[in-house]
C-alpha cells in the first residue's frame, strides 16, 4: 500500500476524550515522518494541539484524491459514518480509533495506538464499503430528497405508533406488500447496525448486496430480503394510516414523506475506504464484538 504522510484528526467532539490522548496519538503520528491536520470543522476544538496540527484540510488536490493522505476518526462506529460523510467523494482512507461502545467499523482499540506506526511504512490493508443513494420523489416527478448513505436507509413511522403500508419493487417487480412499522434498506456494513436489531442477518462487508428489513412486521410472511448490489429497488404506494412517515438517511438526514412520493435505493458509485491495520478479519471482528 502508499506511505501516508498526511493524517486528518476528526475527533468526536460530543465524547470525553481526554486532550492528552489525542495530542499522544498526534506525537505518533509526526515522530513516523508524518504532518498532522485536520477539517476546518474541528481547527478550534483541536487548537490545543499547538504546533502539533500543520494543516487545515480543504479536499484533495487531484481529481483521484491523494495518495498519501489519510483520516484518523477517535470516536465510534456513529463517528466513522459522519466522517465518511464529511469526507464524501474525496478517496480519503479512514481508520477509526475506536472510542465508542461497539466499533464494528473501527480499525483500532483504546490502547493500541502503536499500531499507527504501520500507516507511514505502508504495513496496512484498505477495505472498500459499498454505499447506496436514495432519492424521494413526489407525485409530479420533481426531486424532494437526495442521501448518500454508508449504514442504511429507513422508512418509518413517526411518533405515534401506527402500521404503516407501502409497496416493495425491486427492477420494476412488486416484491411484497408492507405492513409495518417501516422497513430498513441496509448495506453489508449496516447489516450489524439498526437492521441486525430489527432480526436481519448480518452480511459480510465484501459482499455486493442490500438487505430489507421490515420493522415489526404485521404478517408472519414479511421477512428480511437480500437483493443483489446492483438492484434498483423502490418503494411506492404509501400509505400512512393517519400517521407521519419518515425516510432516514443514517440516522442523520431525515425526509417526511408526503402522499403519493415515491422512493427510489440502489448503489452508489461513491465507497468508503477503511483502513485495517491488525490481522483479525471479520468473523473474528463479528465474534469478538457479539460476545461483549
Amino acid at each position: 500500500m502508499n506511505e501516508l504522510k498526511r493524517f486528518i484528526l476528526i475527533p468526536n467532539t460530543s465524547k470525553q476524550i481526554p486532550k492528552e490522548a489525542i495530542a499522544g496519538i498526534a506525537d505518533r503520528l509526526k515522530a513516523s515522518g508524518g504532518s498532522v491536520g485536520t477539517l476546518p470543522e474541528f481547527a478550534n476544538h483541536l487548537a490545543p494541539l499547538g504546533e502539533r496540527l500543520s494543516f487545515v484540510w480543504e479536499g484533495p488536490d487531484g481529481e483521484n484524491g491523494p495518495e498519501d493522505a489519510a483520516a484518523i476518526v477517535l470516536g465510534g462506529d456513529g463517528s466513522i459514518i459522519e466522517a465518511s460523510h464529511r469526507l464524501l467523494g474525496q478517496n480519503v482512507p479512514i481508520l477509526g480509533v475506536n472510542y465508542g461502545r461497539v466499533g464494528f467499523l473501527a480499525g483500532i482499540e483504546i490502547g493500541e495506538a502503536e499500531l499507527l506506526d504501520r500507516l507511514p511504512a505502508g504495513n496496512y490493508a484498505v477495505e472498500e464499503r459499498m454505499m447506496l443513494d436514495s432519492a424521494v420523489t413526489d407525485t409530479e416527478g420533481k426531486r424532494r430528497g437526495t442521501f448518500t448513505v454508508l449504514n442504511d436507509i429507513v422508512l418509518t413511522n413517526g411518533p405515534v405508533a401506527r402500521l404503516i403500508s407501502f409497496d416493495v419493487f425491486c427492477d420494476g417487480v412488486l416484491i411484497e406488500t408492507c405492513r409495518a412499522d417501516g422497513m430498513i434498506f441496509a448495506t453489508p456494513t449496516g447489516s450489524t447496525a439498526y437492521s441486525l436489531s430489527a432480526g436481519g442477518p448480518v452480511l459480510d462487508p465484501s459482499v455486493a448486496a442490500v438487505c430489507a428489513t421490515p420493522i415489526c412486521p404485521h404478517t408472519l410472511s414479511s421477512r428480511p430480503v437480500i437483493f443483489r448490489g446492483d438492484a434498483r429497488l423502490e418503494i411506492k404506494g404509501i400509505r400512512n394510516n393517519n400517521a407521519s412517515v419518515w425516510l432516514n438517511a443514517d440516522g442523520r438526514d431525515e425526509l417526511a414523506i408526503q402522499p403519493g412520493d415515491r422512493v427510489e435505493i440502489c448503489r452508489s458509485a461513491h465507497r468508503t475506504r477503511l483502513i485495517r491495520v491488525r490481522d483479525d478479519g471479520f468473523l473474528n471482528v463479528l465474534r469478538a464484538k457479539l460476545s461483549e
